[in-house]
């Protein structure tokens, strides 16, 4: 199928059912998840790096229409995840005064792109991008769009940083500083420095469906060697941490971040493996995935990656480091028993038609070198009474 119908949700109702809270410079804000497993020391960091802090977290993020987030950079680079609502633009500008509008959503054939990263130490704000009538390449005309209600037009995101996110590195723009880097560009530096107005929201953006060949084309996927489609977006050249920095799992040095695009057609599965870093799963489009995890006192975990979140789905989930896991199309399998002896699978599922498109991060960055395949011995050991799900995503030894 090509993008799962969900019930549309007003922006009230979508921060009620995730406990969103007000962010001090615009919209509404959750931390998700917060890496543990690693810590990264102050010194080890570049100078613009003010505190200690953790490899990584991620947020939600929702924006009503008529809200901005302000003009402002921080030293980590910053990925943002299309989740659902309306589009929104990404406004950059950099030190050599050029300025970058990047538009975050779903809409592939018209240049939207459902991730994109914000390098490190770069200024830039966001708005809806359907908050913005017309503008002038330069930037230094636009016009607004009139009477949009804020309950009905907002965007939902998430967004990825490593190293983790802290308060303190967070540098707000000044207008003056702003307009000097950016003269022609000052109408845009305006709105993005103005306080925050109430104005008025589009509840989910309706695009063309797409067959998954068609997605795989437009975006250059290309072949995973464990199942599905991928492409890999950024890899954070900012900060290098060695092997030595990190606990005794990880093989090689890299670098302190990854993200990639990942497309998983019907009857298809990620195979069970497990990797020493924390792995956060996005939602874009497509249906709904569920993430199976085997821990190691033998407890399995199903969590569906997806849209619908009055059923319990959500679009953005983390596999914890270290922790078997892999993937598959939520509706490929009809039924199962909750301790995964038993299932039943879909029958008759095109994968051109059937097929979820997420996005992947990683921090520390993913390396194949890491990657930790299962075997079915080993699995049911570890969990008996789940032989089913194993022998389904554990090729046979």
């Amino acid at each position: 199928m090509a993008a799962t119908s969900s019930e549309k949700k007003t922006a009230a109702e979508v921060v009620a059912m995730l406990d969103l809270q007000r962010h001090p410079d615009g919209g509404f804000i959750l931390e998700t998840f917060r890496d543990p497993s690693i810590s990264l020391p102050k010194s080890a960091l570049p100078p613009r790096y003010k505190v200690d802090r953790a490899v990584s977290n991620a947020i939600y993020f929702l924006l009503p229409a008529g809200e901005i987030v302000k003009l402002h950079r921080i030293p980590c680079a910053e990925t943002w995840h299309y989740y659902m609502g309306e589009p929104l633009t990404v406004f950059e500008v950099h030190d050599d005064g050029q300025f970058k509008m990047t538009v975050v959503g779903p809409d592939l054939r018209h240049g939207q792109k459902p991730q994109y990263t914000v390098p490190p130490n770069v200024w830039f704000g966001a708005f809806l991008t359907c908050d913005i009538e017309s503008f002038t390449e330069d930037g230094s005309v636009f016009v607004k769009t009139p009477g949009r209600d804020s309950e009905l037009h907002y965007s939902f995101v998430g967004v990825t940083c490593a190293p983790a996110f802290q308060i303190e590195d967070d540098e707000m723009a000044t207008r003056e500083s702003m307009k000097a880097l950016a003269p022609k560009a000052e109408a845009f530096i305006n709105y993005l420095k103005a306080e925050q107005r109430r104005e008025e929201s589009m509840a989910l953006t309706s695009v063309e469906k797409k067959t998954a060949a068609e997605i795989v084309a437009m975006l250059d996927l290309q072949r995973h060697p464990d199942g599905g489609f991928y492409l890999e977006t950024f890899r954070d050249p900012s900060i290098s941490l060695p092997k030595s920095a990190l606990p005794p799992r990880y093989k090689v040095d890299r670098s302190v971040s990854s993200a990639i695009y990942f497309l998983l057609p019907a009857e298809e599965i990620a195979k069970l493996h497990r990797i020493p870093c924390a792995e956060t799963w996005h939602y874009y489009m497509g249906e709904p995935l569920t993430v199976f995890e085997v821990h190691d006192d033998g407890q399995i975990k199903m969590t569906v990656v997806g849209p619908d979140l009055r059923h319990g789905q959500r679009p953005q989930y983390t596999v914890p480091p270290n922790v078997w896991f892999g993937a598959f199309l939520t509706c490929d399998i009809e039924s199962f028993t909750e301790d995964g002896s038993v299932f039943v699978k879909t029958p008759g599922r095109d994968p051109e038609l059937h097929y979820s498109f997420v996005g992947v991060t990683c921090a520390p960055a993913f390396q194949f070198e890491d990657n930790e395949m299962a075997t079915r011995e080993t699995m049911k050991t570890l969990a008996p009474k789940a032989e089913a799900f194993i022998n389904y995503f554990v090729p046979s030894d």
